[in-house]
């Protein structure tokens, strides 16, 4: 319990915006507590759905030509309100969303295909999303959908499928997923956050965090999505590979957090999130 504390402290004092720099700047819609930046691609759009809320959590509606699909949920009252307000605005039902690490909501999924990978399944049923989600609902109370109200995934998928007419691919990332959507040209993955600290556990994540970004950049996606972030690009995805290469070799060449901590400020010193560092010295060196 005391890990979950420690990481819901971190996640209410951090919020990680990054930049993207978008050919032209979406239109921008206001409602309730959210902010919503909507990419217009012609067939589709992108609803990058800015809660407001005390997480600062980003939540996505794509929509097609007949339909809409939800990645992720607001956590908080007021944000889910707004977001059922917004997608009803929109005059095209919503039936389908895909779940990765914010599964709060179950009043509101209920009818709903929920989409995911069978891990993400289980890491939301009993696991690492679980004890999250829990941990916050203790803090936050009834105003955030953990307890009995959190939500899962109802239907297993993993690779390319189609919803509500769109294409995406789910890709497997242990106890996570990352959605792409080739004919946007973006993925969705939990974190990045281009001038923020990541929690790493070790060097064998470090490593596999590397190998995919990595992937990101060989793809080409023009657009990373965040659910901490916003709406990314290279510049974020090739900043943080060298970010994660530093700490690895900072992590070998200390012996104890204070001089790990000490070695990583100074070699990023304009990095926000000093709480999620913290966290990954403490995996490191407890």
């Amino acid at each position: 319990m005391k890990k979950i504390v420690s990481l819901v402290l971190s996640l209410m004092m951090l919020v990680c915006m990054g930049g993207f720099a978008a050919a032209e700047s979406p239109a921008q819609v206001t409602v309730g507590t959210a902010t919503v930046d909507v990419y217009d691609f012609g067939t589709s759009k992108l609803h990058v759905f800015m809660t407001g809320d005390a997480l600062g959590d980003v939540a996505y509606i794509v929509e097609g030509p007949e339909a809409l699909v939800g990645i992720e949920l607001p956590a908080f009252t007021d944000g889910l309100d707004a977001w059922k307000q917004y997608a009803e605005s929109l005059g095209k039902p919503m039936n389908d969303l895909f779940l990765c690490d914010h599964a709060t909501g179950a009043s509101y999924t209920e009818g709903m295909t929920v989409y995911g990978t069978a891990n993400a399944q289980a890491s939301i049923a009993s696991g690492a999303v679980f004890a999250t989600t829990q941990g916050l609902y203790e803090v936050f109370g009834d105003a955030f959908h953990g307890g009995a109200d959190m939500a899962n995934i109802n239907t297993v998928v993993s690779g390319p499928v189609t919803v509500a007419g769109i294409e995406f691919n789910v890709i497997d990332r242990g106890a996570s997923c990352d959605i792409e959507i080739p004919g946007m040209n973006a993925v969705y993955t939990h974190m990045l956050g281009k001038t923020c600290h990541s929690i790493l556990t070790g060097a064998e994540h470090m490593d596999a965090t590397v190998a995919t970004l990595k992937e990101y950049r060989d793809k080409g996606y023009a657009m990373i999505l965040s659910s901490h972030s916003g709406v990314e690009g290279q510049d974020a995805v090739d900043e943080k590979i060298l970010y994660v290469e530093k700490v690895k070799e900072l992590a070998a060449s200390n012996d104890n957090a204070e001089g790990f901590l000490s070695a990583v400020k100074a070699a990023f010193p304009d990095y926000v999130g000093e709480n999620y560092l913290e966290m990954t010295a403490g995996y490191l060196f407890n």
